[in-house]
């Protein structure tokens, strides 16, 4: 879930505080109008488009599928298969958006079950990549609400990957900024983002999710989340997933702390 009702809503922000807001109090996706006029619908092989325009709608459908293709890689599933079709709604801009939605002003977009709600405009390719890699983490883990910093820590790292070129080095900025003093990894483990350390903790979240998924590998991440969604407490899911590399969380933040440095 990405943060966004205490931080503002340019695009320029980094990946902590995109703003979207998470089924809003009363909100059901059946009570919002749909784009228009001139609304395309584009079925793909894991979503459903609804935009205005042809051309747009399968833009976005294009768009979404590669982030699935790069997310399901990152996280070594390859044998995931979602239950449906994920629906991704793009309004033509922020104004039928928040007239539509009943949306809070300061959000980029909203996300109501499995749907994505969100605008044409410079953040919706970060915004759609973020979303859909909460979308399938949570469908693949059973809807546990359970590793909140790596489900954090991977929707940043897609997002940074989906950001402009020229945003990139802002956000590695900000990622390196967060490291000067990193939490012990099991407070991060533990945290819950809503202080001043919130945005350090989305860093270091990303910063330890890209050297699982860059250094430890993509299979001992699908290892590390099917031994978590088992019931594997975090030092038990950290050693099936990485053995060769780390049997603890202790030993993943001394390698982790290594590199770093």
């Amino acid at each position: 879930m990405a943060l966004g009702v205490a931080l503002g809503g340019c695009v320029t922000l980094p990946p902590e505080s995109l703003p979207i807001a998470h089924n809003p109090a009363g909100s059901t996706a059946r009570e919002f109008e749909d784009p228009g006029p001139g609304l395309a619908l584009e079925p793909s092989d894991r979503f459903l488009v609804k935009a205005c325009g042809v051309e747009r709608a399968q833009a976005v459908s294009r768009m979404a599928e590669q982030d699935y293709q790069r997310i399901i890689a990152d996280a070594g599933l390859w044998h995931f298969r979602p239950g449906g079709l994920y629906p991704i709604v793009v309004y033509r801009d922020a104004d039928e958006y928040l007239r539509k939605t009943g949306a809070p002003p300061w959000s980029g977009g909203i996300a109501v079950g499995n749907a994505i709600y969100t605008y044409e405009g410079p953040g919706l390719a970060r915004t759609l990549a973020h979303e859909i890699t909460h979308l399938l983490f949570h469908e693949y883990m059973g809807g546990r609400n359970s590793l909140r910093w790596f489900n954090e820590g991977l929707a940043v790292y897609e997002e940074m990957q989906a950001a402009e070129s020229a945003q990139k080095p802002e956000l590695e900025e900000w990622l390196a900024a967060s490291h000067k003093r990193p939490m012990p990894l099991a407070e991060l483990a533990a945290y819950s983002p809503g202080d001043s350390r919130t945005r350090a903790w989305y860093g270091q979240s990303a910063s330890v999710v890209r050297y699982l998924v860059e250094t430890g590998g993509r299979s001992g991440v699908e290892k590390f989340l099917q031994a978590a969604k088992g019931g594997a407490n975090l030092d038990q899911a950290v050693a099936a997933g990485f053995p060769a590399l780390c049997d603890s969380l202790a030993a993943l933040e001394k390698h982790w702390l290594a590199v770093r440095n």
